[in-house]
């Protein structure tokens, strides 16, 4: 009993399209590819797109595939650049000829390896790289 409220804030978090940063209150768009839904939403020449199927470990060169797709057949535009990870991704667009805009600068990544400590307590050492 205790797991059901768990299960349904995580099928709640699973379903999320909430707008990244700079696309809160751009109109949102539904669109399917292959069985993979997006929502897509645009500002200028990039377009956020955000999986909300579910996929068991989606691997993002067939993800990113399918969003720029989705992308395309929203904007009419051709899409050069994506980057994110399976879950939600930016579309770089080329649009009535114009380039597309340059890719965002990537933020920095912490890789951490994860030591016991004892008692039951974990410590944590990170690093870039």
């Amino acid at each position: 009993m205790r797991l059901v409220p768990l299960l349904a804030l995580f099928l709640v978090l699973a379903a999320c399209d909430m707008a990244g940063p700079g696309f809160s209150g751009a109109p949102k768009v539904m669109r399917e590819v292959e069985g993979t839904r997006f929502t897509l939403r645009r500002r200028g020449d990039v377009v956020e797109a955000i999986r909300t199927s579910s996929e068991v470990l989606p691997r993002f060169p067939e993800v990113a595939r399918k969003a720029g797709i989705a992308a395309q057949k929203e904007t009419g535009c051709r899409a050069l650049w994506i980057m994110g990870d399976p879950a939600m991704m930016w579309v770089g667009l080329a649009c009535a000829g114009r380039s597309a805009p340059g890719m965002p600068k990537r933020p920095h990544t912490l890789f951490c390896e994860v030591y016991d400590a004892g008692h039951g307590a974990i410590d944590l050492e990170c690093s870039r790289r």
